[in-house]
């Protein structure tokens, strides 16, 4: 990190390389480039204006180009075809320039692009391009990473710029009719003007202009555009929540890609190819939103406060409390992954944790949510298990039951329904 910190390209690229291969830097995401986002259908020429727009920068500035291939269904493996159009400024000290692959995202940008764009701001990037896929619908995360984005269109017919209207062209902060050098260019200017007053207005009235990239036409004017829309954003207070929207995407993304994992190795899955389960009930029984599942593990101590210290320095992180005075008891929920742990502390002498107190310490009852606690009590009597006669409201407004111990081999099994849990 010292090395790309002093923006050494090959250090860069190795730790750009660690970032695809799932590996997670140990560094805290700062703002401090200018991140622009060249978008925009195939063969619209979004890699020549790039070139054209970091060949007019001054050559003191640290500039960086990430172009995001599609990645081969077979291989896995990016195109890398961006790349080769702009490889001849990769020799300049201050350019770096590297491809990655969009790694199957739905959205045409990856947790690992993300990852990257963060990393090259935190090395001192000046200005960030990310040219992406160019897939329309597809391709509008990068409205959510990026600072300005930068819409590229090339000669279309009209039935061509209407397919964009609900894509491309609600995304942009500026519209860029390319090939400005061709007769085309200013219908197409036109066309982009026209479909722009159709859009929903917005605070930022997005810019429209035409280029020539390939003969330098236009980049002035685009470049002073891009400075004119940071400079709104930062006016603005606006460039702080764009490090928080890349933050949740990634989360998002990588949750995905996880579920992804989870539904392929799952029993559920087999069962709906073979027919013996319909999709629905498939897919709440991977999320974990079918059938009785862990809700808590109640645990009480006579020093209460001592045992909340030691379960959060173990990593366990305070979610909220209650006071359940029905149960006369004041309950501390600590957060796990999936459950949680709650802290009982009584309210008096008289209450059944005191009692349990007085016995010992430890874990008080576990706790199970099902979807209907009428429908439960009757399997649960149906085999011989009976429920105590105490109150049925519990924390956070859910309906409780409890089990006598006596049936389940001495533990006590709190049977919980949440009056906002999801009917899926």
């Amino acid at each position: 990190m010292e090395a790309a910190m002093k923006w050494d390209k090959q250090a860069i690229s190795k730790l750009i390389s660690l970032i695809e291969d799932g590996k997670e830097l140990d560094y805290e995401p700062v703002r401090r480039s200018r991140v622009v986002g060249i978008t925009g259908p195939p063969g619209a020429g979004k890699s020549t204006l790039i070139y054209a727009m970091m060949k007019m920068l001054p050559r003191d500035l640290k500039l960086a180009a990430l172009t995001i291939d599609p990645t081969s269904p077979f291989s896995g493996g990016s195109f890398m075809g961006n790349r080769i159009r702009m490889q001849d400024l990769s020799d300049r000290p201050n350019i770096f320039i590297r491809s990655l692959a969009t790694h199957g995202s739905r959205g045409g940008l990856s947790y690992e692009a993300i990852s990257t764009v963060n990393l090259l701001e935190y090395v001192g990037a000046d200005y960030i391009f990310l040219e992406t896929v160019g897939a329309g619908q597809v391709d509008t995360d990068v409205r959510k990473i990026v600072d300005t984005v930068v819409v590229l269109l090339p000669p279309l017919a009209g039935d061509e710029i209407q397919a964009l209207k609900m894509g491309l062209m609600e995304i942009g902060d500026i519209y860029v009719a390319s090939k400005g050098d061709s007769p085309e260019s200013d219908k197409v200017l036109l066309d982009i003007e026209a479909m722009l007053r159709m859009v929903a207005p917005r605070a930022w009235g997005p810019k429209s202009l035409k280029v020539s990239p390939l003969y330098g036409q236009g980049v002035p004017e685009l470049m002073k555009a891009i400075e004119e829309h940071h400079n709104y954003l930062e006016s603005n207070g606006l460039l702080v929540n764009i490090l928080s929207n890349r933050l949740e995407l990634m989360m998002r993304l990588h949750a995905q890609a996880l579920l992804d994992e989870l539904i392929e190795k799952s029993i559920e899955l087999r069962e709906v190819r073979k027919g013996s389960l319909r999709p629905r009930e498939a897919a709440a029984r991977v999320m974990g939103l079918r059938g009785p599942r862990l809700d808590h593990v109640a645990v009480a101590a006579r020093d209460a406060e001592s045992l909340i210290g030691k379960l959060t320095a173990l990593g366990m992180r305070k979610i909220g409390e209650e006071v359940v005075e029905e149960q006369g008891v004041k309950v501390v929920m600590l957060g796990l992954s999936n459950s949680r742990v709650e802290v009982l502390i009584p309210l008096g002498e008289d209450s059944t944790v005191a009692r349990f107190l007085e016995r010992r310490e430890g874990v008080h009852h576990l706790a199970i949510l099902v979807d209907d606690l009428d429908e439960f009590r009757k399997v649960a009597s149906s085999i011989g298990l009976e429920f105590l006669p105490v109150s049925s409201k519990g924390a956070e407004g859910s309906r409780v039951a409890f089990i006598n111990p006596k049936g389940l081999g001495g533990v006590l099994l709190e049977v919980v329904e949440k009056k906002d849990e999801h009917k899926i």
